[in-house]
């Protein structure tokens, strides 16, 4: 192999893994360095992210029948990954450094992009893929427990940790035996078997029903930033491992598609978190159950096991992910107290020149947080599938392929989307006059807001974006046409 074709195939993961990496440890060296540390953070984690991703679009892509023949080679279904993830912790970082919050948001979110995009290069090596997926659910739960001085952000982490450390091993037994299966075909391990282990794996690792009782806790009870990176980072990841393992191990897709796993799964995935978003609870509590409902939409578009299907789950999974930071976000802003100590009421060096002046600002009353209401409006009705929102050019795609399978199926979801749109937009809480001299995280808001406008005008470009997504099934060659 020539010296050019090793540059071409290394520098590309060199970047999606490097660059996240450098950008984490040069953050951490900034982020305790005020105002200007975290501008410096926010630019450094940006440029690193950025390479990733770069990286990731620069990389050769493989043809899924040989995914490991060269090294370096990335599905087209994992460069899509690798983009979605690097995008979703760009913007968490940026939303942290915005709000001003301690912590280190924007240090995890490169680490969690970096070994995610170590999940999505590993191919066919399934086992390194679920160890890349397992390290950044144990980034992320380390960040629950440390992000708020509050034991429920603790209380929090310690579930997320278990239930989604528990899976991460069943899926490695999971592969270990479809191994053992594909040594000793016929024998005790079947196809059967080793579905129902991966079955239960990626149930505890993404949340879906009977074993979503992490997601409530870790969309409530810690910070914003960990909850963000959970639903909108480790989720999407662990969905791209399972096409993966569709993908290295596709004579597990006919059991999948018989016992019709994914579909029944979907169905109450959705039905579920309708009915948990309109039981009673706090605003970011519904949320958790209402993310979880609209990822039963993308396991409906698996469980089609069509490319047109398949297509629009992924389309779906990434408005998904920006959806899911506008949610948390807009609701993290509305709920939070003005002196709370989650919520910077200003910047910590005007703050502490006030105090050696003897300054006392006039107190004015104010409406507080309506900007986040309604970035958090236009994230819900978004988020519904309602024409001509950005969900509905996520969900076209899975309604047909329902269609064209069973209608049923589609006036179900259909109904579960405006279910929990409606317990969305009338469980936000009445207006709150406070008393300040200035606006609380002004910035985060309108962050918030450009942010929620862009997933309402995701569903006026449908085609091109279903396109990409439809380009990079057509190499699964498990999926049907329709």
């Amino acid at each position: 192999m020539t010296l050019e074709a090793l540059r071409a195939i290394w520098t590309p993961s060199f970047l999606s893994f490097v660059g996240p990496i450098v950008a984490a440890a040069l953050g951490a060296l900034f982020g305790r360095a005020g105002r200007f540390g975290r501008g410096v953070t926010a630019l450094i984690v940006l440029c690193g992210l950025s390479a990733g991703a770069y990286g990731a679009w620069q990389a050769p892509v493989s043809s899924l029948t040989a995914m490991s023949s060269v090294s370096g080679s990335l599905p087209a279904i994992g460069r899509l990954q690798i983009l979605v993830i690097s995008v979703g912790g760009a913007l968490i970082s940026i939303y942290h450094v915005l709000t001003r919050r301690q912590g280190e948001v924007a240090v995890i979110a490169s680490l969690v992009v970096a070994a995610t995009s170590a999940s999505a290069f590993a191919g066919d090596s399934l086992r390194v893929a679920g160890a890349g997926v397992h390290l950044a659910v144990l980034l992320v739960a380390m960040l629950m427990a440390t992000e708020r001085d509050d034991w429920q952000g603790r209380v929090a982490g310690t579930a997320y940790l278990t239930m989604a450390s528990i899976g991460a091993i069943t899926l490695v037994a999971g592969f270990a035996l479809a191994d053992v299966q594909k040594v000793s075909p016929g024998g005790l391990v079947t196809d059967a078997f080793v579905v129902a282990v991966l079955s239960t794996g990626f149930a505890l690792s993404i949340g879906i029903v009977p074993l979503y009782f992490w997601v409530p806790s870790a969309s409530q009870r810690p910070g914003a930033g960990a909850s963000m990176l959970a639903l909108a980072v480790v989720v999407p990841s662990s969905l791209g491992l399972m096409l993966a393992t569709l993908t290295a191990l596709p004579q597990l897709s006919g059991p999948i598609t018989s016992s019709h796993l994914l579909t029944i799964g979907g169905l109450l995935t959705a039905i579920c978190g309708a009915v948990g978003t309109l039981a009673p609870g706090r605003l970011r509590r519904r949320i958790g159950y209402a993310l979880m409902g609209n990822l039963g939409a993308v396991l409906l578009g698996f469980g089609t096991s069509t490319r047109i299907g398949v297509a629009g789950a992924l389309v779906a999974l990434a408005h998904h992910c920006l959806v899911a930071i506008v949610l948390m976000g807009a609701a993290t802003e509305i709920e939070t107290p003005p002196t709370s100590s989650d919520q910077a009421l200003g910047d910590d060096d005007e703050a502490e020149r006030d105090r050696r002046l003897d300054l006392r600002p006039i107190s004015i009353a104010r409406e507080q947080g309506w900007v986040a209401r309604v970035a958090f409006v236009l994230g819900a009705i978004a988020m519904s599938g309602v024409p001509p929102f950005g969900g509905f050019a996520s969900r076209w795609a899975v309604m047909q392929a329902l269609v064209l399978s069973d209608w049923r199926l589609a006036f179900a979801l259909g109904i579960a989307s405006l279910v929990t749109t409606y317990a969305l937009l009338v469980s936000v809480p009445a207006r709150r006059m406070v008393v300040g001299s200035r606006q609380i995280s002004g910035a985060a808001e309108r962050f918030l807001f450009v942010l929620s406008v862009a997933a309402c005008l995701w569903g006026f470009l449908p085609g091109n974006i279903l396109d990409v997504a439809h380009s990079a099934t057509s190499q699964l060659t498990f999926l049907k046409p329709f």
